[in-house]
């Protein structure tokens, strides 16, 4: 409030006009320098342009870079809003497979020259996997030979618990393929509705152009306290500060499950993120337990519906533990539990390789 207060005691005319470029200068600025030494993103301010989130970065890409009818190759199960967004403007949405190591990259797969390729590679959504380096290095080659955009979606990468945050995919680009996109939804609100992207140099002009004309930006006044906020030490100072809670926070929540069902439910982790996926027998119903929770006042979300209709879906729960009390976790999952057992007698099972507290999931592979 008190950044903001700065500009509204004495408004600028500048700041409170249309958006005629791709953001306001000095935000660009503070982000490149943030993302250079915290994310191992290679850029310069004129790189990145800010967005009003994710959606709009999506919609972006696709009216700029493809034409109805092309392909994009997609994580299954993954972030909804990217097969909305996408098929919105025309594209086919084609599912990839997800395992411990992130997207399934091989030699000989049948991709068929998709244009744009999706990726969450840092903290993959929702099933939390990281990507190894052999399929960063993979997908990054493919891209190069084949010409493709690959996407990379880093929404929450801040947040990892027990070790700093990994370089993001783009840093490893020697070729101008990635395209960063990251929100400050989740590190900040979001109802912020800002985000970002850092697209390569040769696509600068491309999306100036196209989101001065399309989209018309503006916000400058947010930015700019924005701007101030990162460049005066608060942002860092925030993460660092929400981190240490949403550990906590975390760790209340897995030891919740391990009172109420020990090792019996796999969990899928990543030791990262602001989310967990307990995992439920293959023949279980976690849209049925969600609904049945919900009647309870807890909220969760059944991972089969993050599945590609007519491929094979997992059955879990997406528990988010970012907005949730420390003191109060035990007694909501108390009472998501009940709701498991009304569904089927919990007995150990193997759905994934995951990983439990405090160890990372294909870790010797990132």
């Amino acid at each position: 409030m008190r950044l903001h207060n700065r500009y509204w005691r004495k408004p600028l005319p500048e700041l409170m006009t249309y958006s005629v470029d791709t953001g306001l200068p000095v935000l660009r600025e503070a982000l490149a320098d943030y993302l250079r030494t915290s994310r191992g993103v290679r850029c310069e301010p004129e790189q990145i342009i800010i967005t009003n989130g994710t959606h709009a970065s999506l919609q972006l890409i696709a009216m700029l870079l493809c034409d109805p009818g092309d392909s994009a190759r997609v994580e299954n199960p993954s972030y909804w809003g990217v097969h909305s967004v996408w098929r919105t403007a025309g594209l086919e949405t084609v599912p990839m497979p997800v395992d411990e190591a992130g997207l399934q990259v091989r030699e000989g797969m049948p991709w068929e020259q998709p244009r744009l390729v999706f990726v969450s590679p840092s903290h993959q959504y929702p099933l939390g996997a990281v990507m190894s380096p052999a399929r960063r290095r993979q997908l990054l080659a493919y891209a190069h030979r084949n010409q493709v955009w690959v996407v990379e979606d880093d929404y929450d990468s801040e947040f990892r618990y027990g070790r700093p945050p990994l370089p993001s995919l783009q840093g490893l680009d020697e070729h101008g393929r990635v395209l960063y996109l990251a929100t400050f939804s989740k590190v900040l609100f979001p109802g912020l509705r800002l985000g970002y992207m850092v697209v390569p140099k040769e696509l600068v002009e491309p999306f100036r152009t196209g989101l001065s004309e399309l989209f018309r930006g503006g916000q400058y006044l947010t930015q700019a306290v924005l701007a101030d906020f990162i460049m005066e030490g608060h942002f860092v100072s925030h993460i660092r500060r929400m981190r240490n809670l949403y550990a906590a926070r975390r760790e209340a929540l897995l030891s919740a499950i391990d009172n109420e069902f020990g090792q019996s439910l796999p969990i899928h982790d990543g030791a990262a993120g602001l989310h967990l996926v307990l995992g439920l027998a293959e023949k279980g119903n976690d849209q049925a337990i969600s609904a049945d929770a919900l009647a309870r006042g807890i909220i969760t979300r059944p991972l089969s519906r993050y599945y590609r209709a007519g491929t094979t879906a997992q059955q879990g729960l997406l528990l988010g533990y970012a907005p949730v009390d420390e003191d109060e976790i035990t007694r909501c999952f108390a009472t998501l539990a009940q709701s498991i057992r009304r569904a089927w007698p919990v007995r150990p099972c193997q759905v994934w390789g995951v990983a439990r507290s405090g160890q990372d999931v294909g870790a010797d592979e990132r």
